[in-house]
Order: structure tokens, then C-alpha cells, then sequence
């Protein structure tokens, strides 16, 4: 867990992957983000919105009930600005494609029927053989919109095993990798992580009256893989 950003009402964290948001009834883990929050900033910390489990990013929090109910509200209005970087398999040609599949919860799935409107923008950043880096903007706010959309649209999120995502291995994309008997292959990325990472944040702050802008930049296991896919997989251009 690190502080991005911190005033008197609210402060911006940026969530490891693998660290849920809130304490989990069977989970190993003894940590998630609300416990540390209220052991390191106020005891009386509560989330203004959440991010998935697998996902990195930033997240809000506010000790102050005012500052809670501003920011629940701009989040509700669909009046706070995101962005979403995703590793995806595949190779799509978004230009501010909007994905407007429907999506209901309990599960979480796409549903046409039972599904409430959901609006995610992406933007195709760079194209790599067989992935691609994916820039999403959920207009809507519904849970696991982004992985949903994606994955349903034929570009799931790599390592997103829940949604048809798979973990992102060397082999898969380097000409010339060997594999060792000693040493079995192991995924650039850990485990407990998908390749979604939410970087961006803006809100109107309810006590300065002001815009601010939070962002957090890529882990670094994620700037490993665009890396890897830069130097073996890169598409030469014309």
C-alpha cells in the first residue's frame, strides 16, 4: 500500500493486486485495504468506491462524512473520470469504440435481459502480435464492468482466468525461448494479478472547490511484459 495524495478530509492509496478492498470472510490474507487504511490514516477511514481484487490502481478514502456523501455522489452521477490500462489477448482496433454490453451482478456476467446499461470507452494504445495495451474509460460504474466488456468483445484481460483471460507466459510469444527441466516457466506477471491497472482518477475535491487529478503509474511486472512483447513481439510497420 503506498499515498499518492493526502489532505485534511480524504487521501488516494494505490491497491497492490492480490489486496482486496475489504476484509474477506475465508481469505489467508490478514490485510486489505480498509484495515490499513484505518491503522494508518483514521480509524474511522471508510471506501468511496472499490476496485476488484487481481486489479492495481488507485482507490479514494475519506474519514469525513461531508466529504463521503460529495464524493459518493459524484461517483454515483458518473461525474468522476477514469482510466483503465489493460493488457488484453487479441488485437482490436478500438478508436473510442464504446462497449455497451449490458451487465447485471450476482454474478457478474453480461446479461441482455436482466443486465443494467453499462458504457465502457476504449482506445487501443499499441498492438503487439496476438495482445494489445487497451485504454478504458467506464462512463458507468458497474462491478467488474471493464474485465466484463472486454472479455465479451473477444479481448479478455490477460491473466483474467475468471473471464477466459490467460496468464501471459514467454514462450507464447518469443521466438527462440527454451525451456528449462530445472526451472518450469513461470508467468511475467504474479499470480494473484490481472493485467488491468486502474492509473487514473479525477473529482471535483467537495472541500477546495477544485479538480484534482490522481495518477499511479504502471507495477512494474506490467511494464515488464510490455517490455518482453515490445522486443519479441512488436508489429513491424509498413
Amino acid at each position: 500500500m503506498e499515498i499518492i495524495y493526502r489532505d485534511q478530509t480524504l487521501a488516494a492509496l494505490y491497491k497492490p493486486a492480490g489486496l482486496p478492498a475489504l476484509p474477506e470472510r475465508h481469505s489467508a490474507s490478514p490485510m486489505d485495504v480498509l484495515t490499513w487504511a484505518r491503522q494508518h490514516l483514521h480509524p474511522e477511514v471508510r471506501l468511496v468506491h472499490r476496485l476488484d481484487k487481481p486489479t492495481s490502481g488507485i482507490l479514494l478514502v475519506t474519514w469525513d462524512a461531508a466529504t463521503f456523501s460529495h464524493l459518493y455522489a459524484q461517483f454515483a452521477e458518473h461525474r468522476v473520470e477514469k482510466k483503465y490500462w489493460a493488457l488484453v489477448e487479441g488485437e482490436p482496433n478500438f478508436e473510442g469504440a464504446e462497449l455497451t454490453a449490458p451487465l447485471a451482478a450476482n454474478p457478474p456476467r453480461v446479461d441482455s435481459y436482466a443486465g443494467k446499461p453499462a458504457l465502457t470507452i476504449a482506445h487501443t494504445i499499441e498492438t503487439f502480435r496476438g495482445y494489445a495495451l487497451v485504454a478504458c474509460v467506464p462512463v458507468t460504474g458497474r462491478m467488474h464492468q471493464v474485465r466484463l466488456h472486454l472479455a465479451h468483445y473477444g479481448f479478455p484481460v490477460v491473466g483474467d482466468t475468471t473471464y477466459g483471460g490467460r496468464p501471459l507466459y514467454l514462450s507464447a510469444f518469443h521466438p527462440r525461448y527454451k525451456p528449462s527441466h530445472r526451472h518450469p516457466e513461470r508467468p511475467l506477471h504474479p499470480e494473484t494479478a490481472i493485467l488491468l491497472h486502474a492509473g487514473y482518477l479525477a473529482f471535483l475535491h467537495p472541500v477546495q472547490q477544485k479538480k484534482i487529478h490522481i495518477e499511479a503509474a504502471l507495477p512494474e511486472y506490467f511494464t515488464i511484459a510490455l517490455r518482453q512483447l515490445r522486443r519479441w513481439a512488436a508489429r513491424v510497420r509498413p
